[in-house]
């Protein structure tokens, strides 16, 4: 009995039939993995974006108002967020002692009658210096005394709380060699009674207390070689986006990466991946845009673009 066996050609048309389903699986399984990862990509960069814009919203909600600078560490020119003739990589804004407002160490307001003008001694009810102190200290990680270190000053709210946007000079919080006019040297008693060091020329009912200017910038815009960028102890590329805290401009101080002034305080990733960012004054209120853009594998770019008004 013949046993009839596959011819040549029936064989190379199984194998090629076998090649043209192994192809078509792979394609299908890449685009698959190539979908997952974008996929992905776009909820990760969705949700650090948030968190990014967030996290800023809640420090320039507690901003000192008309503080909000551009600044360029490249030729150090600067000015208000208003009144830019030209774009500047770095944010730049005076923070207030929140967390000390919001522990009622202090009230934000002068008693006007009870105040004394003259001797520059202003009544602050329901306000106590020792306790601004210490709070002070535990969220700078400090033991001096935040009045005598001039780690503290205090900012007049002015008419209808526009504070320095009254003016229309440039904002006088000591940003980058220029005099701090507008912020003024202070003791607080234990009683709540405010000593003004130097009398200026308007009183107004409403107060802030400044305790530390902050700065936002992308890794590429400022000298990324600095010991507090080092400090961190993480390679980064000029995309990441970066803050600065616990610098005083009012002392002639700046953030720890800025090439020029007397560098000083601390900085911290935000996040990595961000293309662009972007802050302009929109009707009184600060509007924040940031852009993420993450390579994957066999695929373009994701993308995610993302805005948030602080008031």
């Amino acid at each position: 009995m013949r046993r009839r066996a596959f011819t040549l050609i029936e064989i190379v048309m199984v194998i090629a039939v076998a090649g043209i389903l192994a192809v078509g699986t792979f394609k299908a399984l890449s685009a698959l993995f190539v979908r997952s990862a974008k996929a992905r990509a776009v909820t990760e960069l969705s949700l650090v974006s948030q968190s990014v814009l967030d996290q800023l919203g809640v420090l320039l909600y507690a901003r000192v108002p008309g503080s909000v600078i551009g600044y360029d560490p490249s030729d150090g020119s600067y000015g208000a967020i208003g009144r830019l003739a030209s774009p500047k990589p770095v944010l730049e804004w005076i923070g207030t002692a929140e967390e000390s407002l919001k522990r009622r160490d202090y009230s934000g307001f002068v008693d006007m009658n009870a105040s004394d003008s003259v001797s520059g001694v202003l009544v602050s009810p329901d306000s106590d210096g020792s306790r601004v102190d210490a709070t002070i200290r535990l969220k700078f990680n400090t033991s001096s005394d935040v009045f005598a270190s001039d780690r503290v000053r205090l900012v007049f709210a002015g008419s209808y709380d526009l504070g320095a946007q009254e003016d229309a000079s440039a904002p006088a919080f000591g940003w980058h060699g220029e005099t701090a006019g507008k912020i003024h040297d202070i003791s607080m008693d234990g009683s709540g009674n405010i000593t003004l060091n130097a009398s200026p020329p308007y009183i107004y009912e409403k107060y802030y207390l400044a305790d530390t200017a902050y700065a936002v910038a992308r890794a590429k815009d400022v000298n990324i070689s600095a010991s507090c960028i080092s400090a961190l102890g993480v390679p980064l590329n000029e995309d990441a986006l970066l803050l600065f805290y616990d610098y005083r401009p009012w002392k002639g101080e700046s953030f720890c990466a800025d090439s020029g002034g007397v560098a000083a305080g601390s900085v911290t990733l935000l996040a990595e991946d961000v293309s662009g960012f972007r802050a302009e004054l929109v009707e009184r209120t600060i509007r924040l845009s940031i852009d993420m853009v993450r390579p994957v594998r066999g695929s373009t770019p994701v993308h995610i673009s993302k805005q948030k008004v602080v008031f």
